[in-house]
């Protein structure tokens, strides 16, 4: 028995090393003389029986106490090792192993025939994780201090980031980053007996040098709070997408973070790797954007707003049998990567403060009055609704009309034309009368015009696999009272039939709507993503959608083509495509956005080849004078770049 409680005692008095013992109680965890133990009495000694003979009818109860008392000790014992052992057991490996997310290295994104639009470059990031810095201000500010002098970072700025992280209750925060491998194996020696610090893999995207291709792809950046607790399984030290493609396609992109677990000592130090879950890589996206024909938009439009003196403008093509986007350009650009952690400068501030605003994407933000390329939408709707036939002849000789006190007037005096000689001439006249209505001819009247033009796309998101987007404006009755506070006449039907007044568009709304005449009907929803393919090699393709179709008859659709096709072989585009080799369809705009006629934008929508269309393009020079002035010559070299034809010089009409 004296043995037993011998050994219990060494046991007690291992506690002095301050490892914890999973066979006694937390609370005997002390050193022995703090103990309060009622049972181990200082009586229990030779000397304290001698000379004491043991009364017979006395030594039977003491035998049975103390074998009681061996019970009840030797149950405690086995209750702890038993029931709570397993318990204590993972106290003690949390005190000394630590998880380590692995961040998986982010989706690539290639263009359509696989050329890398973005890399993943490698870089580094210095961690901290406030809990695991001293408890003690005073040591975790001198800690700040010398790390403060290690990254550079000033000391109160350290402070106010840490700070900041405790306060929001995050595990770690990113205290410097881009740092590059060369500099990351210097730090990570100076940091080693940091505790609470960690230098981290953290690359940095890179992206082509590709004009306009951060208004396509957009970047990455860090997790906000917001961010973190709408999403719990974003690193609090991690990035995402916020613009473009990266923000789309993030989940697709970023992957699955992996969980390293390693044991480290009392200082916060690792010693080793204990076991992993692997971190699942992103998958890589290919896009249907053509580098080539991305390339020479921009040099095209960027041209054609020099010579013109203009300040802006915007390009989209697509392809009108499935709605890929095979280029997109907003002028002026910027350059993508002075978002980089390593990168931002001065550079970056006078791109945010730009008053020309390079940062919007004026293909998909961009509204504008559209001219006359609303005509051939107001053809159709007059075909469909009978307010005309294909055959309905109109006398516009007169130039003008006029309608109470009011006289709207056209840019010259056409004559007697019927629908496909309107659309090819342009003839104002002949579509404020399919609108509005004057003599005879009835016309759709606003209600039906709005419709129609809302179900060719016009006026609404045609949702784009991109951020930013805008919707353009039909006017209405309801809208004029709701914005000016006035009634609808007449007048405002005339001035919405030929694309003026309060109607809008973007860019991408008027290559979506006019695909529906190159390829007989559908509305196809635009989308830059042709498939995504994961680090296993599996692909995902995007399945086309069609968003609306048959708006109106096949044949009338064929009758508004036929007028298009006039536009290039007689009428405001003959100059640019007259002798072109391949045979192309189109319609010229001139908006005029105030009250001087010389401020017009210069519009062109056009497609190719006519029998079979591949391409369709819409591009708007702000400023940029008529439609065939500016925007047609730069249309044709889209053309010409796609079906690898010479390059003619940009040479305003």
């Amino acid at each position: 028995m004296f043995n037993f409680f011998k050994k219990f005692s060494k046991r007690i008095n291992n506690s002095e090393t301050g490892i914890f013992d999973p066979y006694i109680p937390i609370k005997l965890n002390k050193k022995i003389d703090q103990l309060e133990v009622e049972w181990v009495e200082p009586s229990f000694s030779e000397e304290h029986f001698s000379d004491i003979k043991p009364h017979k009818e006395r030594h039977i109860p003491l035998k049975t106490l103390s074998v009681i008392f061996a019970l009840v000790l030797i149950s405690r014992l086995l209750t702890l090792q038993i029931t709570h052992g397993q318990e204590y057991q993972a106290k003690s490996e949390n005190n000394r192993l630590k998880a380590v997310k692995i961040v998986p290295p982010r989706g690539l994104i290639y263009d359509s025939s696989g050329q890398s639009l973005v890399k993943n470059t490698p870089s580094y990031s210095v961690i901290v994780q406030p809990q695991e810095l001293p408890k003690d201000e005073g040591a975790r500010n001198e800690l700040l201090l010398k790390l403060s002098k290690i990254i550079n970072v000033s000391h109160q700025e350290l402070i106010n980031t840490v700070n900041e992280a405790r306060k929001n209750k995050h595990s770690e925060t990113v205290v410097a980053e881009g740092i590059d491998r060369e500099k990351s194996m210097a730090l990570e020696l100076k940091l080693n007996n940091f505790s609470g610090v960690s230098l981290e893999k953290s690359p940095i995207r890179l992206y082509s040098d590709l004009p306009s291709l951060g208004h396509i792809t957009g970047y990455i950046g860090k997790v906000t709070k917001e961010e973190k607790d709408e999403d719990n399984s974003l690193l609090s030290t991690g990035y995402i997408g916020k613009y473009g493609i990266e923000k789309i396609y993030d989940q697709i992109l970023r992957g699955k973070t992996g969980i390293e677990t390693i044991e480290i000592d009392s200082f916060g130090r690792a010693l080793r790797s204990v076991g992993n879950v692997p971190a699942i890589p992103g998958e890589s996206i290919y896009l249907s954007l053509d580098s080539s024909l991305q390339r020479q938009t921009a040099l095209a439009l960027a041209e054609a707003i020099k010579k013109m003196e203009a300040t802006s403008g915007a390009a989209v093509a697509l392809d009108p049998s499935n709605g890929e986007v095979l280029a997109m350009v907003s002028f002026p650009y910027y350059d993508i990567n002075l978002f980089s952690p390593n990168n931002r400068s001065k550079n970056l501030q006078k791109v945010l403060t730009d008053p020309l605003a390079p940062l919007v994407n004026r293909a998909i933000s961009g509204q504008y009055p559209s001219g006359s390329t609303i005509k051939p939408f107001v053809a159709a709707a007059a075909l469909e609704e009978k307010v005309i036939t294909e055959t309905t002849r109109v006398d516009t000789s007169a130039g003008k009309i006029s309608v109470g006190p009011w006289t709207f007037s056209d840019w010259k005096r056409h004559g007697v034309v019927d629908v496909r000689q309107a659309i090819a001439e342009s003839n104002n006249i002949f579509f404020y009368t399919l609108g509005g209505g004057y003599g005879d001819i009835k016309g759709l009247g606003a209600r039906k015009l709005t419709d129609y033009l809302q179900n060719f796309g016009l006026g609404k998101i045609t949702g784009v696999d991109l951020t930013g987007e805008a919707k353009g404006n039909i006017p209405t009755p309801e809208w004029k009272k709701r914005v000016f506070n006035e009634s609808w006449y007449v007048g405002d039907t005339y001035n919405t039939s030929i694309g003026q007044g309060g109607l809008l568009l973007t860019p991408l709304q008027l290559a979506v709507s006019t695909s529906s005449f190159a390829n007989g009907g559908n509305i196809y929803k635009p989308h830059f993503l042709r498939k995504y393919v994961s680090s296993s090699g599996k692909i995902s393709e995007y399945k086309p959608e069609i968003i609306n179709s048959n708006v109106v008859s096949k044949h009338f659709t064929q009758v508004v083509r036929e007028g298009m096709r006039r536009v290039v072989t007689g009428g405001s585009a003959t100059r640019t495509f007259g002798n072109f080799k391949i045979e192309v369809a189109a319609k010229t705009g001139t908006a005029q956005f105030s009250a001087s006629k010389k401020n017009t934008h210069s519009w062109i929508t056009a497609f190719a080849p006519y029998d079979n269309p591949k391409i369709i393009v819409a591009v708007i020079v702000e400023g940029g004078g008529t439609g065939f002035t500016a925007a047609a010559p730069v249309a044709k070299n889209m053309l010409e770049n796609f079906f690898k034809l010479p390059i003619t010089p940009i040479i305003p009409q």
